[in-house]
């Protein structure tokens, strides 16, 4: 029989390994279920990228706090992860985008 949880995560994907880690540095024993690897469906489907989103003032915050965050994780991660810090260029496909 398996010992009893105190979290479950549904999703292997950034997000829920980002939840999971701090869940499991808090000390509560966790889970995460995932159909496939972890980073292995959105979060690999979107190559990896980090990007900074200002549809909002509160979206700006979280994904600028967010960025941050992982910056700092990023030394502590195995060479396996193959983090890499690389701009992005977003380009308007019509001037009704702006």
């Amino acid at each position: 029989m398996n010992p009893p949880r105190d979290v479950l995560i549904v999703g292997a994907g950034i997000v829920g390994a980002a939840c999971a880690a701090e869940c499991a540095r808090a000390g509560f024993a966790v889970t995460v279920l995932d159909r496939g690897p972890v980073g292995g469906g959105t979060t690999g489907a979107g190559m990896g990228h980090l990007v900074v989103l200002d549809d909002s003032p509160a979206q700006f915050a979280l994904t600028t706090f967010s960025r941050r965050l992982w910056r700092e994780l990023a030394p502590a991660l195995p060479p396996a992860v193959a983090f890499s810090r690389c701009g992005t260029l977003w380009v308007a496909a019509n001037a009704e985008v702006f």
